[in-house]
């Protein structure tokens, strides 16, 4: 019976079945998981996408951190520049400020210790020393690489000489005036008494 072909191809055809199914259950099977690691792929994947935002909002957050305490790094220095040169201002005024003071007390020393014998010499020094002291203040007041320096310190220069030639003329003046005027006087004083006395 064995030998009946029949049955040989009926047994062939049963472990065909056999196989078949076999083969089905087991491409159910290989499908089930190949579901089951799609799911757990797609599980990690949207895991790693959301981790990936996580790190990337994270990423974001230090710059914007980073940006936020460069930019106070940055506005601390300007204030300490800021706060530096006020101080050197600062230092600046009340040095020009001990400047005045002493030179007020130079010249209220000097005004003490006059010789009271020349006033009118104590009135031009103290004239003197003020209007340099103004003459000082506007060209400090000037930028050092201006134009108008030169011509600034022209003026001041031909003022001075101005001013020197007109105290010594007047001087002059005064001095050759002087017993002229005297005289003028005595003589106008003696008119007028000698023609008060033939009255």
């Amino acid at each position: 019976m064995s030998d009946n072909p029949r049955l040989k191809a009926g047994a062939d055809l049963e472990r065909e079945k056999l196989g078949r199914e076999e083969l089905l259950a087991l491409l159910r099977d290989v499908t089930e998981q190949r579901d089951k690691l799609l799911s757990q792929f797609e599980g990690m994947a949207l895991q790693v996408d959301e981790s990936s935002r996580e790190i990337a909002a994270d990423l974001l957050e230090a710059q914007r951190n980073a940006k936020k305490a460069e930019a106070s790094e940055h506005h601390a220095e300007q204030e300490a520049t800021h706060a530096s040169e006020l101080s050197r201002q600062l230092d600046e005024e009340r040095r020009k400020r001990a400047e005045i003071a002493a030179e007020l007390a130079r010249f209220r020393d000097a005004a003490e210790h006059a010789p009271v014998e020349d006033p009118w010499g104590v009135l031009c020094g103290a004239v003197s020393q003020i209007l340099s002291d103004w003459i000082a203040w506007a060209r400090a007041k000037i930028p050092p690489d201006s134009a108008l320096l030169p011509w600034f310190d022209r003026a001041v220069e031909l003022t001075k000489t101005a001013v020197c030639l007109a105290l010594k003329w007047g001087k002059a003046f005064f001095e050759w005036a002087k017993p002229r005027v005297i005289d003028l006087w005595k003589w106008l004083k003696s008119e007028v008494a000698r023609r008060t006395s033939k009255e």
